[in-house]
């Protein structure tokens, strides 16, 4: 079953038997809301006016030059990770619903949220409110503090996602194209890149990450922390897409969160708020935060996927430079960037 390809019909007949729809409604109306490499994803309006989100791995194939997750082990670890969840109102109610999981088809039902967008338009400039960024900080403080067993975090050890997970953040950070691209019209660049990959405090702290992130132990973790899986919903954000879950260090999660305040520019005292939200209801690390932060502005501005914009030089080579300090444990986050 293609849930982006099937009749409306086959669709039908697949929802009714699955208890995701009821049985007197029929699929009257499809549209197609992404398809990028991991997952596409539809909305599906039923002739009761209801409506729901179907997400699928994705038909993209594996690029051989990269480690990566097969988009059906992600899909796997996504429906896991709602499972985990669902008895923690205080993280499933920031989540849409997990409305089911079909593992012969990988298919997700969630819940609808309408039609906003995820908060994209951070990278461009639009701030992230006080209330936003205190309720972001408040749904890690939560999901960090489900209880789980070893067998029930185990099961979202996927190896082909770990393993591309850290291949990604900590072997890989840097992708010579995406280096080479920049330092066009930022001259500084391939020096101050050289100088992380000599520097043996940054090895040494990568080393150490990566060999944690690895054991798959410790606190639940969303484990994509980004704008594009906030969504505003009535209510308040919602975190969407938890594909690359595991168990870990809750620094993980928190650093990565920074990282990306931080590569959308937004203010010191947003950063400092959303620290000070996490602290309040759980134990901060801000030495390991502060190292995560520092990758992920590598791996985020000079990866394989950077994020989106083109800041000005000197904000490039000030993002290098301050990712270097915080691996190497000269500053943290607390200072400004």
């Amino acid at each position: 079953m293609l849930v982006a390809t099937a009749s409306l019909e086959e669709l039908t007949c697949f929802l009714r038997v699955r208890g995701w729809i009821p049985a007197t409604a029929t699929v009257v109306d499809r549209t197609r809301l992404g398809g990028g490499r991991t997952a596409t994803t539809v909305r599906i309006t039923t002739s009761e006016g209801t409506t729901r989100i179907l997400r699928q791995p994705g038909a993209g194939t594996r690029d051989e030059g990269r480690h990566s997750a097969s988009p059906a082990d992600r899909l796997a670890v996504e429906g896991e990770f709602y499972r985990l969840v669902q008895p923690w109102p205080a993280v499933a109610e920031r989540m849409p619903t997990c409305l089911g999981v079909d593992r012969s088809d990988h298919v997700i039902a969630l819940e609808d949220l309408g039609g906003s967008a995820p908060l994209m338009g951070l990278y461009d400039g639009e701030p992230l409110s006080a209330t936003d960024a205190d309720d972001l900080a408040g749904y890690l403080v939560a999901l960090h503090g489900v209880p789980g067993s070893e067998d029930e975090l185990g099961a979202l050890r996927s190896d082909g996602v770990r393993l591309a997970r850290h291949a990604e953040r900590f072997e890989e950070p840097f992708a010579a194209a995406r280096v080479d691209a920049l330092a066009t019209r930022v001259p500084r660049l391939v020096r101050l890149v050289d100088a992380l990959r000599t520097d043996v405090h940054v090895r040494a702290t990568m080393r150490d990450l990566g060999g944690r992130f690895l054991e798959g132990t410790g606190t639940l973790l969303h484990g994509d922390f980004r704008p594009a899986r906030w969504m505003p919903a009535p209510g308040g954000i919602r975190v969407l897409a938890p594909g690359l879950a595991t168990a870990g260090p809750a620094s993980l999660d928190v650093g990565f969160f920074v990282a990306h305040l931080l590569l959308a520019g937004q203010s010191h005292a947003t950063v400092s708020g959303a620290l000070h939200r996490y602290r309040r209801g759980a134990t901060l690390d801000l030495v390991e935060v502060s190292a995560c932060a520092g990758l992920e502005i590598i791996r985020g501005r000079l990866g394989a996927d950077p994020v989106p914009g083109e800041p000005a030089p000197h904000r490039v080579e000030a993002e290098v430079e301050y990712a270097r300090q915080l691996l190497r444990g000269s500053t943290t986050v607390e200072a400004p960037l």
